[in-house]
């Protein structure tokens, strides 16, 4: 492909991005921020940002997949000592959809990390809207916790003929390509963030929208999942 159609498109999916980022809709807002909030400020790893989805600003998006990942900075690392990170996902009527709260290891460092909807629970349904919600705790030096936590919403949706086809045929174009145009915003970051060294200004502008580009070549973590 000829490196100024490559940089067309980089520059569209930016602009589409942005206004993803941007826009907002008439109903259905979660409450909270995607910039989550700390209880107290005494937790010496906590910087300015705190805990921050990677989320349009009102809070979610679209996606088109059964199980998707979800994305976040991570304003500190933990130990094996660490008190886990609680994600929960409740529908429509606030009921929980998961077995139970899923408790996942925080990394070594702070960052951008991902959470993957296992498997081994209940797809999202299209048509269907949900409520996640992502805490976290870290310990001050008096020994004291802090608890910062961040909610959004997520809404699966039918896949596109054109998504269908470039997943069926890869190497037509780049993945997100047809994800940032249709909206799509899960899959966009995700696309995006897996592939962040072949598209790497495309993921330096998504994180420049939350004022993380100094992340941009930084490891990406996928949280695990505590044993029970």
């Amino acid at each position: 492909m000829p490196l100024f159609i490559q940089k067309a498109q980089a520059q569209n999916l930016f602009e589409r991005v942005n206004r993803m980022f941007s826009g907002s809709r008439s109903e259905g807002n979660a409450s909270g921020r995607s910039r989550g909030g700390a209880t107290r400020s005494q937790c010496s790893q906590i910087d300015s940002n705190n805990l921050i989805a990677l989320v349009p600003k009102n809070h979610g998006g679209l996606t088109t997949q059964e199980y998707p990942q979800f994305w976040f900075y991570l304003p500190f690392g933990g130990d094996s000592q660490s008190p886990p990170a609680k994600f929960r996902l409740l529908d429509e009527q606030k009921k929980s959809v998961l077995t139970k709260p899923l408790l996942f290891s925080l990394p070594e460092k702070k960052g951008i990390v991902s959470i993957s909807l296992p498997s081994t629970e209940k797809a999202l349904s299209v048509g269907e809207k949900y409520y996640w919600y992502l805490n976290i705790t870290c310990v001050n030096p008096e020994g004291l916790n802090t608890n910062i936590s961040v909610n959004g919403w997520i809404q699966r949706v039918e896949a596109s003929s054109d998504i269908v086809n470039n997943i069926q045929e890869p190497g037509n174009q780049p993945q997100y390509i047809p994800d940032a145009e249709q909206d799509i915003w899960y899959e966009t970051v995700s696309q995006l963030a897996h592939n962040r060294v072949v598209y790497q200004q495309g993921w330096t502008n998504l994180l420049s929208l939350f004022q993380l580009q100094e992340f941009a070549n930084s490891p990406v973590y996928e949280l695990q999942r505590q044993k029970e």
